[in-house]
């Protein structure tokens, strides 16, 4: 008897000691690879920096694939050093306090948001975000796909959502082939609504695919002659584009754009209905959560346009700044487990 009781206190020690070196093994490393974009400068460098903390409420990820937005580069050389980028996708690698939810080895995607004094941000092998930028992976995708979810897709998503897109509307979206726009498309045909949309003659088919009704050719023809009567406007180009966009919209009509923040005057004067501007950090939960069952459902899709791995991402940068992009830009920063599901 007693030698029973001996070898099974063994056996539990044993299984104690494996648990724990399991966690030790499973916890996350002190540094990481990850790009760096130096104070005053446009360049972009692979180094070795630390891996950051979760802060309560914060997740850490274990990145598999980034994408590249414009917001990326558009704000030019940086006052600190910062890692570029918020799109990601991956597993959850460490949990900070008081986060519920979640738990470690989760399949998420979400948005990384860089903070002041710590380097953090999505074109790297680790990040933090918080759990109301973050949700579970849906489980019919890659974490390549997943990491268009982000930024792009959440954005699209919400400015249908606030311009309150109806069955039956006529749906106007400039730049409809970039992430934005796709997004905002598959979501007002969700909803019912005809969507028409500009962008150049090498995007027909995949806007066809996504199930865009009318595509107007901006660099054939001027798109606000030819859109008709419109109920709702989405601008996701910005500037000129914006103001003729706005000029489609009867009084009372809706318009929103996510390429210039600062036409809330226009807007009035021209007696329309102005959706406000809003971060993708700062969107909603319940959008995140609708993104992925929109997505989970197969009634959004992701279109990678084009992969990079993480060292290459200066020349993903320079593909975006082009503009020609069908769908994401995606970083695919552990390549091996970026493609699975």
């Amino acid at each position: 008897m007693n030698s029973r009781i001996s070898l099974l206190s063994r056996l539990a020690i044993g299984g104690l000691l494996a648990t724990c070196l399991g966690l030790a093994q499973a916890a996350p490393p002190k540094q990481q690879q990850a790009i760096v974009q130096k104070a005053g400068s446009d360049a972009l460098q692979l180094q070795t920096v630390a891996v950051p903390a979760p802060a309560a409420n914060q997740v850490l990820i274990r990145i598999y694939a980034a994408a590249v937005n414009p917001a990326d580069w558009k704000n030019g050389a940086p006052s600190d050093d910062q890692i570029p980028g918020g799109d990601v996708a991956g597993v959850v690698a460490a949990l900070g306090d008081g986060v519920t939810g979640f738990k470690v080895d989760d399949p998420v995607f979400g948005i990384a948001v860089r903070g002041r004094g710590v380097l953090n941000g999505a074109y790297a092998e680790y990040a933090v975000a918080a759990v109301a930028n973050v949700v579970l992976k849906p489980a019919n995708i890659t974490y390549a796909q997943a990491a268009g979810l982000g930024i792009a897709t959440v954005t699209g998503v919400r400015v249908v959502d606030v311009t309150e897109v109806a069955k039956g509307q006529r749906v106007l979206i400039t730049g409809v082939a970039g992430g934005v726009g796709s997004a905002a498309a598959q979501a007002a045909k969700v909803r019912g609504a005809y969507v028409i949309g500009t962008a150049s003659a090498q995007h027909n088919a995949y806007l066809r695919s996504i199930g865009v009704d009318q595509v107007i050719d901006y660099t054939k023809v001027d798109f606000e002659t030819q859109v008709g009567h419109v109920d709702v406007a989405i601008d996701t180009v910005g500037g000129e584009t914006a103001i003729r966009a706005m000029k489609t919209l009867p009084r009372g009509g809706w318009f929103a754009s996510t390429g210039s923040h600062d036409l809330d005057t226009q807007c009035v004067a021209a007696g329309l209905k102005c959706a406000p501007y809003s971060s993708a950090a700062d969107v909603a939960h319940r959008v995140y959560e609708q993104v992925a069952s929109l997505v989970s459902t197969g009634k959004l899709e992701i279109n990678i346009d084009k992969s990079f791995t993480l060292a290459d991402a200066s020349r993903a940068q320079a593909y975006s700044r082009a503009g020609h992009a069908e769908g994401k830009i995606i970083l695919l920063v552990d390549a091996a487990h970026a493609e699975r599901k």
